[in-house]
């Protein structure tokens, strides 16, 4: 039966209403936004409240500047002649009840750009298969979660992209390793196994990117934070005010940081640095090194006559620090962007190189199960995918061979 639009015709009506007082209340809320943004010229101004905020343990999450103004664009500087950049990407096989055996695959791909040089491009994949129960199973015999797999290939991803840039780090400087999302990452809780391993192999990576001399970043894809908004509501807060209670009680009409931004970056111009007040980001800065605190900024990575498009780039404290690493990156990635449609180039060549189809799972299930018969090993696969393939792919390649 088809859908009958003549009973929705008067609903559609009152969305586009609705949507419509929305986006008005959310302009006044955004002008309102960029006057205040505009009036915090005052760095130690801002790190004040932020005390106080810390003093009252109220819970604040915001962004403080680091070094630099938050409300004035920093334009984009002269691109290196020359430079190597380390994409990272990772992808992943989860265990799967219907499969011939349990396990898991992680596939992790670099892709090296030689910016400036008539050298071409390298692709290098590292996959890797994990069966072994200790590597498939949980404590209580369940099959690894979504979640602890997640964990595992970030950090497989960093400790890739480490030891090929520590293989190559006689490249040509300036060294950009740059990995597709943020550094700073939740932390591995109790529901992943070796959860403590996991947090110490992900900085001992970072201490081998120092060591190398590269500087890494993670590239944020059209960001939803809004760490600079909560820093503006604190901002209007009287001290005696700055508590956990009136900090929850922000009401932001769906404004993220990137409408700010968006309004005050012209194209290739990226914000100030800004460190994002959390837990998590002090964990990283008091138990590993002051070098391993995270540090973001946005950038518009628009060309001329392109409507802005905000991205978040996250780079550790090492790099930050170093002006010269910070311009580099920041011509570096725009240069990226530009090279494919507002997204690095180096990030999707490294996405193609990880990234593992439908049909190399079923391949890989195939041969799994045929390497299990040649040793004399009971295979069986669930009825539900045995349907599943007849359905979507005909007659099985093996069958017939169970």
């Amino acid at each position: 039966m088809a859908l009958q639009f003549d009973k929705l015709e008067a609903q559609i009506v009152e969305l586009g209403k609705a949507l419509a007082e929305r986006g008005q209340a959310a302009a006044e809320e955004l002008r309102g936004a960029i006057d205040l943004l505009s009036q915090l010229n005052d760095l130690d101004a801002i790190w004040e409240q932020i005390k106080i905020a810390r003093r009252n343990d109220a819970g604040f999450r915001g962004a403080a500047p680091f070094n630099e103004p938050i409300n004035q664009p920093i334009p984009l500087p002269a691109l290196p002649p020359r430079a190597t950049l380390f994409a990272a990407d990772g992808s992943q096989i989860y265990p799967d009840l219907h499969a011939p055996a349990p396990y898991w695959l992680a596939n992790i791909g670099v892709f090296i750009y030689h910016h400036g040089t008539n050298a071409l491009p390298e692709m290098i994949s590292e996959p890797q298969l994990f069966f072994g129960d200790e590597d498939v199973r949980a404590p209580d015999g369940q099959l690894l979660s979504a979640a602890a797999i997640n964990a595992r290939r970030t950090v497989y991803e960093l400790q890739f992209l480490a030891k090929v840039v520590s293989e190559r780090q006689e490249s040509v400087p300036p060294l950009v390793a740059m990995c597709d999302g943020p550094l700073l990452h939740m932390p591995f809780g109790k529901e992943i196994p070796d959860a403590k391993q996991l947090e110490a192999n992900y900085h001992e990576a970072f201490d081998f990117l120092i060591d190398a001399g590269a500087a890494l970043l993670g590239y944020v894809d059209r960001p939803s934070s809004r760490f600079v908004l909560y820093t503006l509501y604190l901002m209007t807060l009287p001290p005696e005010e700055i508590t956990a209670a009136n900090l929850a009680r922000v009401r932001l009409e769906g404004m993220t940081d990137a409408d700010l931004y968006k309004l005050l970056l012209p194209c290739g111009a990226r914000s100030g640095m800004m460190v994002q007040q959390s837990p998590l980001n002090k964990d990283y800065k008091d138990r590993f090194s002051p070098a391993h605190e995270i540090i973001f900024f946005y950038l518009n990575t628009a060309a001329h006559g392109q409507a802005p498009y905000l991205a978040r780039v996250e780079i550790p404290q090492w790099v930050a620090r170093d002006k010269e690493l910070v311009d580099a990156v920041h011509a570096l990635v725009y240069d990226q962007c530009q090279i494919a449609d507002r997204y690095p180039y180096a990030l999707t060549r490294a996405d193609e190189i990880a990234a593992v189809q439908p049909a190399d799972k079923r391949a890989l299930d195939e041969r799994i199960a045929i390497e299990l018969l040649r040793h004399g090993q009971p295979v069986e696969i669930s009825q539900k995918l045995s349907m599943k393939w007849r359905a979507r792919y005909g007659r099985w390649q093996g069958e017939g061979a169970w």
